[in-house]
């Protein structure tokens, strides 16, 4: 008798009461401190194990769970077996629920009615509410979102995904206000480069302008205004707000969740992948009120599986455990010991599949693409300026090219290389001078006390010096050139890739000494004069400018230029891949005619650090590539910060040259 414990449910309380023999818990020690786990209180007939609605059944499983461990016999009153089976019920639900889902991400629903009844009725809603069509595997991905409610779209830069996202919120939105899916307003956490593009979509896509209010880039908008939209009783239907713009407004985005029936969309979703992290700890909290939660990212796991976790947390903020199968360090155990086709894997795969969607580059039927590698001669003075700094640079390599210490230094000798090949005046600046205020990371490692490498070579500072005042870099002569000669005079628009904003300013100033007008895309300039730029950029009819110059830390994320820009020049380019493949997808997308030519040129200076970067580059393409096509693409299998590959190579080319 003194072993049977009674559970009953205190709705008043949000608890469960335990009765019976609950003396012999209270002498049991290990059992007191595992009911302390879930803050119990005790009185002298009865224990209350408290609950909320979300997580009743998990807490009523955990208490069951330790009593049985001790030996303990469980009867559940009637009102508590109730809630029991309407859980059980829930589970065999979701359970068909993921099951459909699955069939649905995988276009094999055929041979279920209901799934095909809903999804032509998904079809006629979007051609009422839609001006713009989306193509099949948009579609089926829009309908797999609008179905779940809770979903991850991995498509690649350039499949469209604002348009699916656009297309799942038109059909929940036209559901009855009652209905426990409808929706009415959308809430992105996204870059502040996302704004524009998610704002012009939704034109696109509706063919009006949405009523819409940016909670982040805006000094203007001071807090008082951001709380009036937050707690307003008729806010805009879209509302912008940065990743790292959550935390400061937590509660206040909460109350607008449970005033509003939104759909929050985490757009570049990776950036909330650290569950410690303030970012990653802020959405998923507000995530517990959201009526529909969308992650989006093209890179979903770029570290390891470990990063799912957020998530997915995220998605199903009480679910996320069931759903994974696997805690944060058994999944990063797995990124490090389990090759991508093992058993675990697959396993781990099919298990999250029926919860998203990934939309492949040869998904996308692209028109093929033309690559030209332009070898551009340095004059005497930079070819002097180079040799003598690359011979420098390989004899410290050869010395020391792997010491940890030296990791910093290494890559600041690699940049200056770059910067020789190109430019040597910009050899005159410190290296964080030389980079976007965008790249924020590197600006901060090179702003650390970095020696002065040419301070104490006299002869060749006199040189650099020399060549700053009185030459023009040989590549800014060669895209002058092929501006004037094959892109510009058909009408055609460029944009100019540079690493390094000093090239895009004195290019700037060249080509405009030779009448090309061109503006800027780099970090200083603020971001609403980059979304005009862009907007004039993509109009066909505008013809004031033909040539934008930008940077890819700047511009590598949710912009499209492919509606008027169909050629790319790179003055140079890093050892940095993914920043690469995400450049070139400004401008080759999903929404180009099969006869549509797009052209990349690589500018290559002769006999350089260049060359290296453009081998060793292709390889690492042709892996990244084949990564990319699987379902989770695991980026950490290709390390983009480690140089050591190219410093091996400059050495043995170095040895071969001399």
């Amino acid at each position: 008798m003194d072993n049977i414990i009674y559970i009953d449910i205190d709705n008043a309380l949000s608890s469960f009461k335990l009765t019976g023999g609950i003396v012999n818990i209270s002498i049991n020690t290990r059992l007191v401190f595992s009911f302390k786990r879930l803050s119990y209180s005790s009185f002298d007939n009865y224990i209350l194990v408290p609950f909320n609605e979300k997580t009743k059944i998990k807490i009523l499983q955990n208490i069951i769970s330790l009593l049985e461990k001790f030996d303990f016999k469980i009867k559940l009153t009637n009102e508590t077996s109730n809630e029991v089976s309407s859980f059980e019920k829930e589970e065999k639900s979701f359970a068909v629920f993921s099951n459909n889902a699955k069939n649905i991400r995988n276009d094999k629903f055929k041979d279920n009615p209901e799934l095909v009844h809903n999804f032509d009725k998904f079809q006629s809603i979007l051609k009422q509410k839609l001006v713009r069509p989306l193509y099949p595997l948009q579609l089926l991905s829009a309908f797999h979102m609008a179905f779940s409610q809770n979903s991850c779209n991995f498509a690649v830069p350039g499949a469209g995904k604002t348009s699916i996202v656009y297309g799942a919120f038109a059909y929940l939105n036209s559901l009855p206000i009652d209905d426990k899916k409808h929706v009415d307003k959308i809430l992105v956490i996204g870059p502040l480069s996302s704004f524009f593009p998610w704002e012009n979509e939704y034109k696109e896509c509706f063919g009006r302008k949405p009523t819409s209010q940016r909670l982040s880039g805006d000094a203007s908008i001071s807090r008082s205004h951001k709380e009036q939209h937050l707690f307003s009783g008729n806010p805009a239907e879209l509302t912008l707000i940065n990743h790292g713009g959550v935390d400061s407004l937590q509660y206040e985005i909460v109350s607008f969740l449970k005033k509003n029936k939104t759909m929050v969309v985490v757009d570049e979703a990776h950036r909330i992948k650290n569950p410690e992290g303030v970012w990653g700890k802020s959405v998923v909290e507000i995530a517990k009120e959201a009526q529909s939660r969308v992650v989006l990212t093209g890179t979903p796991a770029p570290n390891g599986y470990e990063d799912l976790f957020n998530l997915f947390q995220f998605l199903y903020p009480y679910k996320y455990k069931d759903i994974l199968k696997l805690h944060f360090l058994n999944l990063v155990d797995m990124t490090i010991n389990s090759s991508i086709d093992s058993d675990r894997v697959k396993e781990f795969i099919d298990n999250i599949s029926p919860y998203f969607i990934r939309i492949k580059k040869s998904d996308l039927k692209l028109p093929p693409v033309n690559e030209t590698i332009i070898n551009v001669d340095m004059d005497l003075l930079q070819r002097e300026i180079y040799d003598f700094i690359e011979d420098k640079y390989i004899k410290q390599f050869k010395n020391n090219s792997s010491a940890t210490v030296k990791d910093l230094l290494n890559k600041a000798k690699l940049i200056r290389l770059r910067q020789a090949s190109t430019n040597p005046s910009l050899l005159l600046k410190p290296i964080s001078e030389t980079l976007d205020s965008d790249d924020y990371e590197q600006r901060i490692n090179f702003s650390k006390q970095m020696p002065d490498e040419f301070q104490d070579d006299s002869p060749i500072l006199s040189k650099i010096i020399e060549y700053s005042n009185n030459k023009t870099p040989r590549k800014f002569t060669a895209i002058e050139k092929l501006l004037k000669e094959k892109i510009l005079h058909n009408n055609g628009k460029v944009i100019i890739w540079t690493i390094f904003i000093q090239n895009a300013k004195e290019l700037q100033d060249y080509l405009l000494e030779n009448n090309i007008k061109s503006y800027l895309l780099i970090g200083e300039v603020p971001q609403s004069d980059r979304e005009v730029i862009i907007s004039k950029f993509n109009n066909p009819q505008n013809t004031e400018f033909q040539v934008v110059i930008a940077n890819p830390f700047s511009v590598s994320e949710s912009i499209s230029l492919h509606k008027g820009c169909h050629n790319a020049i790179y003055m140079e380019r890093d050892y940095n891949c993914s920043n690469f493949l995400q450049s070139k997808d400004r401008i080759h997308r999903y929404g180009l005619p099969q006869n549509q030519e797009t052209n990349y040129y690589y500018f290559i200076s002769s006999n350089s650090i260049d060359e290296i970067i453009n081998e060793k580059l292709d390889m690492k393409i042709k892996r990244m590539e084949k990564i990319i096509d699987d379902d989770i693409p695991l980026f950490s299998r290709i390390n983009d910060s480690d140089e050591t590959d190219l410093i091996k190579a400059l050495i043995e080319s170095y040895s071969i040259k001399n």
